[in-house]
């Protein structure tokens, strides 16, 4: 009962469905007519319709995965940094990294997440790192950019010596958490430490065990890595009043 048009194709789906889904992207169809087509800018048709099609069944088919844009000829041997160091690749240039801004884009949670971890283990080089960092921090994708701090950590004098790594110098924040990152060598534990619910050393767990921390205990998985720590120091105040 909704339709959109996407790179001149028309994509038909249902409200009840977007609402349950992808909360976002329904909110976009509230005052659109049944008749009527909604335009979607800023997506190819084949990952707007694999967005759909997690929504509906939470998969999404193995070739959106790899189906790279005709236009993307440049970033064919992107994963060469040797030959492309000096090239300002595109944040958006590979499908992972598309799939994760549309989900993102519509609210669909879980494929952000599938998504970012995707981009997160095969993205991360030295010509996308600085990119990617400020991309992570601008949408809340923490996972991603743990792992690019990482990285940093291992990689530090040749991202700095990129052009794209201006664009870092311009954030004082990121700055500042590369810097603190790449002077403490920090490492973040992916595993719970004693009893589960003594466990409460938040700010030394990584992203996965914290979401793992918040799927157990019903709570939101999305948002940056300070509102999910928050989150789950929220709940254990509540539950020590007897609130949960």
């Amino acid at each position: 009962d909704v339709k959109f048009i996407v790179e001149g194709e028309t994509i038909h789906a249902h409200r009840l469905i977007l609402k349950l889904a992808a909360p976002a992207l329904a909110h976009l169809c509230e005052d659109v007519d049944e008749d009527d087509a909604l335009p979607i800018i800023g997506v190819r048709s084949s990952i707007f319709q694999g967005v759909l099609r997690f929504a509906y069944g939470d998969t999404v088919p193995p070739e959106v995965w790899t189906a790279v844009a005709a236009t993307d000829n440049d970033n064919k041997n992107s994963a060469d940094d040797t030959t492309n160091d000096e090239k300002e690749p595109c944040v958006l240039s590979t499908p992972s990294m598309e799939i994760l801004d549309a989900a993102n884009r519509f609210g669909v949670v879980d494929l952000k997440i599938l998504a970012e971890t995707k981009v997160a283990e095969s993205d991360v080089r030295i010509s996308t790192a600085s990119d990617l960092i400020l991309y992570a921090d601008a949408k809340d994708c923490p996972l991603l950019k743990e792992r690019v701090v990482d990285y940093f950590v291992a990689n530090a004098e040749l991202i700095r010596k990129h052009p794209s790594f201006g664009k870092v110098k311009e954030s004082a924040s990121i700055l500042d958490e590369l810097m603190e990152a790449y002077v403490t060598k920090r490492i973040l534990r992916s595993f719970s430490s004693g009893e589960e619910g003594g466990d409460v050393d938040y700010e030394s767990m990584g992203v996965n065990l914290l979401r793992r921390k918040l799927d157990g205990r019903g709570l939101d998985v999305d948002g940056s890595r300070e509102m999910l720590i928050q989150r789950l120091e929220v709940w254990d105040d509540r539950k020590r009043v007897g609130g949960v």
